[in-house]
């Protein structure tokens, strides 16, 4: 693949996935017209082609005109057109069938970079953030009513918040007939790292529809091993349309039981009981930031201090200093380290130093409470002593609303397998980890008993890991996930096979 092609994230559909796409649109009569908006060298034309599709019945568009011989040679209809630019108001409502493998462009890339301003324009209200979620927002907007979609793309915009927006628009336009976690490796050949996805949709975007749309059985299928699997899949899955409006931010769930949904549709919602904030800027952290001695940090900086050349840029500072209020503790670091970790880093609280930072008048930094960092392949919670301050990237502050519940039994809630398996197989499964998804997970209320009795774990566990950091908490963990999904088990029923998932999966001891 040449620079140019690159820069066009493009990616090379192979022919058995564009059989199972074209294979699932269903009766295609003559007098109807199908679109491939992003055609490349023609993997999907030659498809349809192959199923009796009529040559007269296909339109291929692409910004790049290398491929104009080859699709015109195919016999079929070909323009060189940035499809998604060239949207007006004559543009919808125009095919029956679109199908194709939209390009995967993010933020980042020169063409969104170059082109921000008029994307915005157009696909602004829904939040489209990458090219692949342009196209699918564009092709809805292309199909009439009742056409068709076959699309193979990334799956992140399943259950990112940022895409939110995206789920909302096709809930509210269209039935979702299938989604298919495609194999990892489909793409390997071209060096292309991604989790694809296929999603077959049909447009129903009328107010009047709405009890269509809710009622739809959608077939979801969860992750195939090859493309042997697409007409025979392990298992699928029939859900409820109506269902991917229960969970927070309509996250299009996989493989979620029908509790876990009861669960987040019913019980409150933690932000009533332990509220977070996002941090503080201060837009140079080298400048103001030092490490603490003695700490793993303050032993990474006491080396590069060897190096005359970096010896101005990292400080070390002394406890002594830390003490008497010339510097803040401040937490910065995301990982996955639970319940305890000691401060490694200081803020610089000189006057002079404290003008230039940006530090929101709403947050109560200096509360005791707990961090949750921002970047981690788990949910990890620790607690957070009185005088800390925030970065706003990696760590978040959190702070107890409910005075009846105690630090330690959040900790303990917040770092157990089933909030593991809530936030990071449900609501976000990424290594980020955003304020928002935090707030909306569910919450029970304990009863004292099994308070207390978490409460007691999460003790013993930050007073030997003050003593040793390596210190191994597996017996306490274990005994807090039995704990805590008994007492979600007793409201919502949850089931053994979810509790061995969760062993397997998103236990520490897995």
């Amino acid at each position: 693949m040449d620079l140019s092609k690159k820069e066009l994230g493009v990616v090379l559909t192979p022919p058995t996935t564009a059989d199972y796409i074209v294979s699932k649109l269903g009766n295609i009569t003559s007098n109807q017209s199908i679109l491939d908006p992003c055609v490349g060298p023609g993997v999907f034309v030659k498809s349809l082609l192959k199923a009796g599709v009529k040559k007269s019945q296909i339109f291929c568009h692409d910004v790049n005109p290398e491929y104009k011989d080859n699709i015109e040679g195919l016999g079929v209809s070909f323009k060189v057109i940035d499809n998604l630019l060239s949207f007006n108001s004559e543009c919808y409502n125009e095919y029956n069938f679109i199908v194709g493998n939209p390009p995967y462009l993010n933020k980042a890339s020169s063409y969104v970079r170059k082109n921000k301003a008029k994307l915005k324009q157009i696909y602004g209200k829904i939040n489209a953030h990458e090219t692949y979620s342009m196209f699918i927002v564009n092709s809805i907007w292309r199909l009439k009513e009742g056409g068709k979609l076959g699309f193979i793309t990334s799956d992140s915009f399943l259950t990112l918040s940022t895409h939110s927006k995206l789920r909302n628009f096709i809930l509210e336009n269209c039935i979702i007939n299938e989604i298919l976690l495609a194999p990892i490796n489909l793409f390997d050949k071209q060096n292309v790292s991604t989790y694809p996805l296929i999603i077959f949709l049909t447009k129903c975007s009328k107010e009047k529809n709405e009890q269509i749309r809710n009622n739809n059985i959608m077939n979801i299928i969860p992750r195939i091993k090859s493309e042997d699997e697409y007409w025979k899949p392990p298992v699928i899955t029939k859900i409820k349309q109506k269902r991917y409006k229960l969970l927070p931010f309509n996250i299009f769930f996989v493989d979620a039981e029908d509790q876990i949904v009861d669960l987040f549709e019913n019980a409150p919602k933690l932000e009533l009981f332990i509220k977070g904030y996002i941090g503080m800027h201060t837009h140079n952290n080298k400048k103001f930031i030092a490490a603490i001695e003695d700490t793993e940090l303050g032993d990474i900086f006491r080396k590069k201090h060897n190096d005359k050349k970096e010896s101005e840029i990292f400080k070390i500072i002394t406890k002594l200093e830390l003490e008497i209020g010339r510097w803040k503790p401040y937490l910065k670091r995301g990982g996955g380290d639970q319940y305890y970790r000691p401060i490694m880093e200081a803020l610089d609280w000189g006057q002079d130093s404290i003008s230039v930072y940006d530090i929101p008048k709403s947050v109560p930094f200096g509360e005791e409470g707990i961090v949750i960092s921002g970047v981690s392949s788990r949910l990890a919670a620790r607690y957070m002593p009185e005088g800390c301050y925030w970065d706003s990237n990696k760590a978040m502050g959190f702070i107890i609303v409910d005075p009846s519940i105690s630090i330690e039994y959040f900790l303990g809630l917040l770092n157990s397998s089933l909030y593991n398996y809530l936030s990071k197989g449900i609501i976000n499964n990424t290594n980020s980890i955003q304020l928002t998804g935090i707030h909306s997970l569910p919450f029970i209320k304990p009863d004292k008993r099994t308070h207390d009795k978490i409460c007691l774990l999460v003790k013993n566990v930050i007073e030997n890991k003050k003593e040793d950091l390596s210190y191994d908490y597996t017996m306490e963990q274990k005994s807090i996930d039995n704990i805590i999904f008994e007492l979600y088990s007793k409201s919502f029923n949850l089931s053994q096979k979810l509790k061995t998932q969760l062993d397997s999966n998103y236990a520490i001891y897995k």
